[in-house]
């Protein structure tokens, strides 16, 4: 009987991913063990700095510098969690700020510098709306495991870490806020606050056009693996690369069956419209995303999160080279 690989697997809630939770899709020669491992690195994380884990659902910020410092850690081209950048744009009504130009000058908070929504957002107002990036004032509240290698823009460590960026651009001493809010009581405060406002109140029409445009709907999260396990067992990255995808047709035919299970009205139909808009914004694959992998490399050397490009097979498993 061949032997059997115990693989630790990440708990994740994501429904295109947990087919594969529910043990409704099978490997051959693995079986998946759920354990919890972090997907942010705010400090030096000897697990995935050696290697020594399995998978791990990683914020793609984190990606190309933990590569660039010789991580252990290679990436598969499923990017299991994908976010609108534009909905994350905070100001203060009194801060002057009528326009993306306008954050010029401007104090900005962020929890931290390097995520992926942070890079997203940073990369589509300098590009999209021409902002001086070199001109914001970054005021940050997590740790930065990996230097920032910009030397031009103003970047600051706020003095008190437990006052929430919110608060701070309440009290008036942000002008702006761009961070990933994943909290029903914070968008509460902010959506409902006179004091503030987003800066693309359409921000679901600046979406569209970008993805219309460009093809991009930006990635937050991706799946990377032990270099080591890569190593040992080539054939490993191109098993879970399919398991990932059929996992994600059997979320999506849930969803098409009327069984999903989601307590959002007329489901089915909400994505059969999305389907005929978007196709699928979730796409996995280097071919599918090579407009995204591309752009969101150039925002990273522009920001200056890592030194110079890596090349596909620098980031990428090389069983899913050719996807």
């Amino acid at each position: 009987m061949a032997q059997v690989l115990d693989l630790p697997f990440p708990i994740m809630r994501y429904d295109i991913t947990m087919p594969l939770l529910e043990g409704r899709v099978e490997i051959e020669g693995v079986r998946l063990q759920p354990t919890r491992i972090t997907s942010m690195v705010f400090k030096d994380e000897p697990a995935l700095r050696t290697g020594d884990f399995g998978l791990c659902d990683l914020n793609l910020g984190y990606l190309l510098p933990a590569i660039e410092a010789g991580w252990e850690l290679v990436a598969l081209p499923v990017f299991s969690k994908r976010k609108p950048a534009y909905q994350f744009i905070f100001c203060r009504t009194d801060a002057g700020i009528a326009s993306p130009k306008d954050l010029e000058g401007k104090r900005v908070g962020s929890r931290t510098y390097r995520t992926a929504l942070t890079v997203w957002a940073r990369g589509l107002l300098q590009h999209r709306h021409r902002v001086d990036l070199a001109r914001l004032h970054w005021f940050i509240w997590g740790g930065e495991a990996f230097p920032v290698h910009d030397q031009q823009t103003r970047i600051e460590t706020v003095a008190d870490p437990s006052k929430s960026p919110v608060d701070s651009l309440l009290d008036g001493e942000l002008d702006a806020m761009i961070t990933d809010i994943s909290d029903t009581k914070l968008f509460q405060q902010l959506e409902n606050d006179e004091r503030v406002r987003r800066l693309f109140p359409s921000y679901a029409e600046e979406d569209g056009r970008l993805y219309k445009e460009t093809g991009i709907y930006t990635p937050v999260h991706l799946m990377v693996m032990s270099r080591e396990l890569d190593r040992r067992y080539p054939d490993l990255a191109g098993k879970l690369y399919a398991a990932f995808e059929q996992a994600k047709a059997l979320a999506y035919d849930d969803i098409l069956s009327d069984r999903g299970g989601f307590s959002v009205v007329y489901l089915r139909e909400r994505l059969k419209e999305q389907q005929e808009r978007w196709g699928d914004p979730f796409k996995y694959g280097i071919r599918a995303n090579r407009d995204t992998i591309d752009t969101f490399a150039t925002y990273n050397v522009e920001q200056g999160m890592v030194r110079s490009r890596l090349a596909d097979d620098q980031i990428f498993a090389r069983g899913t080279l050719d996807t």
